[in-house]
């Protein structure tokens, strides 16, 4: 009973950690920028809009957006590696690295390079495609759920590592083709928030519910998937169902933040670890903490590259690149060892 008890205020203890930091991170985000506005500033703009007000007007009209578009857009990655880790019982997984939001990125250039598309909802069907084609293709050529721990781990990373590769060079060939898409190239390969546009977050929204949704319903049928195929099954567990439920849940959270911020990395792959180090290797609590958390790192990347080249800014991918690779390369170390 008392470690029951305990499990659960750990579990509710993290959770509230983690609405805190987005809290906080979504602040932070509303009074950085170019012009840097007081806390109780941006309090009052919440609850008391006046127009006529200039700092009611830059964070409404501005980056209110921007901001909503970065809680969602973390929320997504986090919860689709996760996904991801718990599904391949790999540490190292996440969209970015197995491939996934460099698929999304491509469906979405060659549509806006073919076709001509601009239209929100036509470029998120694309992303979704792209990046469940790319999941389906990393995880056929790893073994699928069928293969040996040890083989599952080496092969999906590499799996993942070919596609994203690949699917990268396209990227940069279609766009390179096209002497006016310079800022596309940059958006596609990199990813920002600079763009964030609220016609885009709202049409994308319903899919990424539907993607965190389906997330938390697998969640318990992941959890026996990561002690093994054949145990799984022997909990009644019908691992071909799970896995590719688990896939479709990644293919719309990876789609929809690939269409609405770009091929951010990095996200999907350190909050898991931190979500796990907070509230164990439950994947339900873990989804909890991770949503509100990756908001929160990727607000917090956003904000610290608005500040640093004020008052131009630097690309939020890029920001993530130089933080989450030296962290990528410790937990490479400690998996090593």
């Amino acid at each position: 009973m008392i470690t029951q008890q305990g499990t659960v205020i750990r579990h509710a203890t993290g959770i509230l950690l983690a609405l805190t930091l987005a809290l906080g991170a979504a602040m932070m985000s509303l009074a950085l920028g170019a012009r840097a506005l007081p806390l109780d500033e941006v309090w009052r703009a919440l609850w008391h809009f006046d127009p006529t007000r200039s700092a009611d007007i830059i964070i409404w009209d501005m980056r209110m957006v921007r901001t909503l578009t970065g809680l969602a857009t973390g929320a997504a990655l986090a919860v689709s590696g996760l996904v991801m880790q718990q599904i391949s019982r790999n540490p190292l997984a996440d969209p970015g690295l197995l491939g996934v939001n460099a698929g999304a990125a491509l469906a979405v250039v060659l549509a806006i390079w073919l076709m001509g598309w601009q239209d929100p909802a036509r470029l998120s069907a694309m992303a979704v495609a792209g990046a469940g084609l790319a999941a389906m293709a990393v995880f056929t050529l790893s073994g699928g759920a069928r293969a040996a721990d040890g083989a599952a781990i080496l092969r999906l990373t590499l799996a993942g590592i070919a596609v994203s590769a690949l699917c990268l060079v396209f990227v940069s060939g279609v766009v390179m083709l096209d002497q006016g898409t310079r800022d596309l190239y940059r958006f596609w390969t990199i990813g920002a928030l600079a763009g964030a546009q609220s016609d885009r977050l709202y049409r994308l929204l319903p899919l990424l519910g539907v993607g965190l949704g389906l997330a938390f319903l697998m969640a318990r049928r992941l959890d026996a998937l990561a002690l093994g195929a054949q145990s799984a099954q022997g909990f009644g567990v019908r691992v071909g169902l799970s896995v590719a439920a688990g896939l479709v849940a990644v293919a719309c959270l990876a789609g929809g933040s690939v269409a609405l911020a770009g091929p951010i990395g990095f996200i999907g792959l350190i909050v898991p670890h931190l979500a796990r180090r907070i509230v164990g290797p439950s994947l339900l609590p873990g989804l909890m903490v991770a949503a509100p958390l990756g908001g929160a790192v990727l607000l917090g990347c956003d904000a610290l590259g608005r500040v640093l080249a004020r008052p131009a800014e630097i690309q939020t991918g890029l920001v993530l690149g130089l933080v989450g690779g030296p962290v990528f390369l410790a937990m490479i170390g400690k998996i090593a060892k």
